[in-house]
């Protein structure tokens, strides 16, 4: 026990007598985590540029423009889609905004949008607010137009409804009239008229036997003549008067069945009218919302989170802190290897009798309180910002799992000092094994990005593993009874690491021998 305070108190001398070195591995990761968490946790932006360019501008571009154009965006007119994409490459705006001559919701060009794909993430941040400020400006336009479409269904379900007594009336006088008419031909047509002329001639030679017989006086059938003569004259005027009302009475009858035709059809077109109106109005009636922002909108949803509110700080705050634990873990513990090596006493601890596993011991535990040291400093100063109360049994839990992960990051870098025997080579191994733990994560970018064969070796990455574990622990309050399967691959990672470790040192007192 007594050999393993002194390697515990060797370790802290070397530590502290560089004071450059003690500086890097105490402050370094605390300023890194400070700036990270500053940069991750504003989501504005700042002094953005956009450039905009029409050839011709309308009220809805420049309506577009004017939304745009607040704290975050600074909007340019520029005058040409050359000169906008030259400005882009130049530095001088962000994104070029190219509208179509004369926008407006009738116009099926589109909006077109210049970016510099070089800054993938900054651009994609940057049309995700310009998008959804011109969904604004579209939402309005929507609502503007569903209010305007809605109004004049109401006015026409109105008047469609004043008109529809008006055409129950015409119906009705329509009917009326062709019950008149029908009644008016049946009249005509039972008037029977007959113009057939009576034989005068027959009463003529009926009067010359009667004179041949009774040898009468000539002078009386002589007036008896004229008077038939008279009364044929007579006779004949009224047939032909009869054949001309005969005449009329065909006419009145064909234009009364002709008007009766026209009659039924406008009867029946009126009804037909009727039925449209009728038709028209249970389709409006049947529109079941009529609130217009139910209308543009009529799914709605609402994002909820699965923890408290709180700061996007703490939201990324567990990242930052597996982050430290990644730099400064691997950092110490390798520049803890490689200033023993530097140092008198490497040799002599080949040649003293002191056991392999207490001296890996010692090296581990004053590593671990380092980092704890600057954990509890990080958790300390995040607590005083947020605000945040942490339970007694969350913190235990905390401080378990950081200790399991600080480990296994800790042995890897003593494992990486031991591989390598300058300074450099060792300082440029323990950062690049860093930089790709920390790439292949979801800080950098999404797992769910990669490949299905790369994800599931990525999976496996400590980084990884703690991350998420420290996250169910510290932002959803959970036990670690509910993350074992995360512990044991973290311990059978610091066992493995150990047993690396073993054989290392023991290849390299073999060297050294």
């Amino acid at each position: 026990m007594i050999k393993l305070f002194e390697i515990i108190k060797k370790n802290f001398r070397l530590l502290i007598r560089s004071k450059t070195s003690a500086l890097i591995v105490l402050i370094g990761p605390l300023v890194l985590m400070l700036l990270i968490g500053f940069a991750f946790n504003t989501s504005s932006l700042f002094d953005i540029k956009v450039g905009a360019y029409s050839p011709k501008y309308s009220e809805l571009s420049n309506s577009i423009i004017t939304k745009l154009t607040d704290d975050q965006f600074e909007v340019i007119k520029i005058d040409s889609e050359e000169q906008c994409i030259a400005m882009i490459k130049s530095g001088e705006i962000h994104v070029c905004t190219v509208f179509p001559a004369d926008l407006n919701i009738r116009t099926t060009d589109k909006i077109v949008f210049y970016v510099d794909q070089t800054r993938l993430n900054f651009v994609y941040i940057i049309l995700d607010r310009i998008s959804s400020k011109i969904a604004t400006r579209s939402t309005e336009l929507s609502t503007a137009l569903t209010n305007r479409l809605l109004t004049s269904l109401n006015n026409a379900n109105s008047k469609l409804g004043e008109k529809t007594s008006a055409i129950v009336t015409l119906t009705a006088n329509l009917k009326e009239a062709k019950d008149t008419t029908t009644s008016v031909k049946d009249k005509l047509l039972s008037l029977e008229l007959n113009s057939s002329k009576s034989n005068f001639t027959e009463v003529q030679d009926e009067i010359d036997n009667i004179k041949r017989k009774e040898n009468l006086s000539s002078s009386l059938f002589s007036k008896l003549d004229d008077l038939i003569d008279s009364v044929q004259a007579n006779y004949n005027n009224v047939i032909g008067q009869l054949n001309g009302v005969i005449e009329v009475r065909e006419n009145a009858r064909t234009g009364l069945g002709a008007l009766e035709t026209k009659l039924a059809g406008n009867i029946q077109s009126a009804d037909e009218i009727k039925q449209a109106i009728d038709d028209i109005n249970k389709d409006i009636n049947s529109i079941e919302i009529k609130d217009v922002s139910r209308i543009v909108s009529p799914i709605s949803t609402e994002i909820k989170p699965i923890t408290a509110e709180s700061t996007n700080l703490s939201y990324t705050f567990p990242t930052l802190v597996i982050l430290v634990i990644l730099f400064a873990g691997i950092l110490i513990g390798a520049t803890t290897i490689q200033e023993e090596r530097s140092s008198k006493a490497y040799f002599r601890n080949f040649i003293t009798p002191t056991n392999d596993g207490l001296f890996i011991l010692g090296n581990y535990i004053s590593n671990l309180i380092i980092v704890l040291i600057q954990l509890l400093i990080i958790f300390g100063v995040m607590i005083y910002i947020t605000k945040t109360n942490i339970p007694s049994t969350t913190l235990l839990n905390i401080l378990i799992l950081l200790i399991i992960i600080s480990s296994v990051f800790i042995l890897l870098g003593a494992w990486i000092g031991y591989l390598f025997r300058s300074n450099e080579t060792t300082n440029i191994a323990a950062i690049s094994v860093s930089a790709l733990l920390l790439f292949f994560s979801n800080t950098i970018l999404p797992l769910e990005t990669l490949p299905t064969a790369i994800r599931k070796i990525v999976n496996f990455n400590p980084f990884i593993i703690g991350e998420a574990s420290l996250k169910k622990v510290l932002l959803f309050n959970e036990n670690l009874s509910t993350i074992l399967p995360a512990l044991y691959n973290l311990v059978g990672y610091i066992i493995i690491l150990l047993m690396f470790i073993y054989i290392t040192r023991a290849l390299t007192k073999r060297w050294f021998s």
